[in-house]
């Protein structure tokens, strides 16, 4: 994990003029060439018995990209039910890294998937619908794995500016739901990737070790929204809270716009293996992408929304 937390959290925003006037965007002449500002997946689970999964479950959407577990403080992957996952993966910068989709699901609770989307910049670009037979499963003959090549992505009829006019145009504004959405996906990903140790959202089975969202953004002033996270270490006995605090900034430094994480803190005493400092460091490299702006007014809303008008 290095090299760029949520660079689509800046990208989705920052990348554009941050003036009180309305800018333009030039379309790439290809669609590939379109920069990926926001890129998320969305999963139905089918209605049928049994069709709900709790395994773990990753995407890869290159040969680059590492294992990207989708992971959201809720209990997903339930039946009849719709997810949408944020992917913040410095791999994926334009359409064209979008080079396959391959979903691998681990253990035997089998995951009947009756929908598969792909969304970039708010734009629908690939869906594909299942039915309810569609078995990603370990055992009873079916597959872990569920892929769709690069043909297949781009024959589904919505890869073009056709279907998604405005795609190269990211928002002036992004919500604080879609802000928690970015983070959630992000730290659910990160989790499964620290060493020797057994991570998970919080819950309220057992010792309770989820107060409120598992993700909760909280507005202190124009430069910064706070976070809490509510996260639990899977040990022997009752499983012990993992908190986690930061806080998201921006700034202005010479007529560029800066978003950073700061005042990182968890209660670690209990886990030797979490590096808080590593994490701030991680997360402000995903964040700390600086653009050419001509006007820096980037600023939080009361509301907790990040604006750039």
């Amino acid at each position: 994990m290095k090299n760029a937390l949520f660079s689509f959290l800046l990208c989705l925003v920052v990348a554009q003029s941050i003036s009180a006037q309305t800018p333009t965007f030039t379309r790439p002449a290809k669609f590939d060439d379109v920069p990926v500002y926001r890129l998320q997946l969305v999963f139905s689970t089918a209605n049928v018995e049994d069709a709900g999964s709790d395994d773990n479950v990753f995407v890869q959407l290159n040969s680059t990209m590492k294992p990207y577990y989708l992971d959201y403080g809720i209990d997903d992957r339930e039946r009849n039910k719709k997810n949408l996952y944020d992917i913040v993966d410095p791999s994926v910068r334009t359409i064209k890294d979008i080079q396959h989709l391959n979903i691998t699901k681990s253990g035997n609770d089998g995951w009947a998937v009756s929908r598969v989307e792909i969304r970039v910049n708010g734009f629908v670009i690939f869906a594909k619908d299942l039915g309810n037979s569609n078995w990603i499963d370990g055992n009873n003959g079916h597959q872990p794995t569920l892929n769709f090549t690069s043909s297949q992505l781009r024959n589904g009829g919505r890869w073009n500016f056709t279907t998604s006019p405005n795609i190269h145009t990211p928002p002036l504004t992004i919500s604080k739901k879609d802000l928690s959405s970015m983070v959630e996906g992000f730290v659910g990903n990160y989790i499964r990737y620290i060493p020797n140790e057994d991570v998970h959202w919080g819950s309220t089975s057992g010792v309770n070790t989820l107060w409120g969202p598992a993700v909760e953004a909280i507005y202190r002033n124009r430069q910064t929204l706070t976070f809490d996270l509510d996260l639990q270490v899977a040990r022997t006995g009752p499983n012990p809270e993992l908190d986690i605090d930061f806080d998201l900034v921006v700034s202005c430094t010479n007529g560029k716009v800066q978003i950073s994480v700061e005042n990182a803190k968890a209660n670690i005493s209990f886990l030797s293996k979490f590096n808080v400092a590593k994490m701030k460091l991680d997360l402000s490299n995903y964040l700390n992408r600086t653009f050419n702006v001509p006007v820096c007014n980037a600023h939080f809303n009361s509301d907790g929304s990040l604006s750039f008008l």
